[in-house]
């Protein structure tokens, strides 16, 4: 039998023991530093200036993304060449539309989190005020959430686990000067969110709302214009949020760190609220 030299050998084994060890030690790493990784989330309404900050922290944070448009897909190209992401037509304001986006987003897996983060405007004081612009907010801010609850539910149901948080607005608890078709519709959908905790706990399912208080965005511009120092003076800490500073919190909140929270509306508001 010829001899075999053994040390070859075992620096050739040390070698791959190595690499093994950094294998590991790199995916633990990445599991503290970036919390979703691998978790599949679906962002209804990701095309506004939250939206997209929430698709950027949840990429970086290599979730699997699925992020809902109506009209304009051209608003998420952005994010087009993340192998992660994955953009998808909805209209919440018609069934078959929410309906047709989950068969979509069915024969690409399950889905550990929802957040639902549609969302108009259309202020005027209460005299000023049409029907029209009444009915429109509350058909996409609250009963889209509820049609979009009712068919994305089942998935979390089935799973006997999941998140699903909704994007309110401080106006829904204070409410706000010219708003009061978008802080009923909030404030609804406050209700929805703790109605359905109820009903979902004993599957597993955490179902929670985060109220921002005036964030940077196209969708405050209108109000600072008319009030801006009244809005800062309501705030203790004197300066808008920004949309980051609630894709942080999200993030931190879909996390399987947060497991025994429901039914809570956390205000994001500078202190907006006290």
């Amino acid at each position: 039998m010829p001899f075999v030299p053994l040390v070859p050998f075992c620096g050739w084994l040390l070698c791959l023991l190595c690499l093994f060890v950094a294998d590991v030690l790199r995916d633990l790493l990445r599991s503290e530093v970036n919390v979703l990784v691998n978790q599949k989330i679906l962002v209804v309404g990701g095309s506004g200036d939250i939206g997209k900050a929430m698709l950027s922290r949840f990429l970086a944070d290599e979730a699997v993304v699925f992020a809902t448009y109506n009209n304009h897909p051209e608003a998420l190209a952005a994010f087009s060449q993340n192998p992660n992401f994955s953009a998808v037509r909805m209209d919440v304001t018609n069934l078959a539309s929410v309906e047709a986006a989950y068969e979509e987003i069915q024969t690409k897996g399950s889905l550990d989190s929802l957040v639902y983060n549609a969302g108009i405007t259309r202020d005027n004081l209460l005299l000023g005020l049409e029907e029209k612009d009444w009915l429109e907010v509350i058909e996409t801010n609250l009963n889209g959430a509820f049609r979009v609850a009712r068919t994305f539910g089942k998935i979390f149901f089935r799973k006997k686990a999941g998140k699903m948080l909704f994007i309110s607005s401080v106006a829904g608890t204070h409410g706000g000067r010219g708003q009061s078709n978008y802080a009923a519709s909030k404030a609804g959908l406050e209700a929805l969110v703790r109605s359905l905790a109820v009903e979902m706990a004993p599957r597993g399912v955490l179902v929670n709302a985060i109220a921002p208080g005036p964030i940077e965005s196209k969708m405050t511009k209108d109000v600072m214009n008319l009030a801006s120092e009244e809005v800062l003076r309501r705030i203790p800490l004197h300066r808008l949020g920004k949309p980051e500073e609630i894709a942080a919190f999200t993030a931190h909140f879909l996390s399987p760190e947060i497991s025994w929270v429901t039914g809570q509306t956390f205000a994001i508001d500078g202190g907006f609220g006290l």
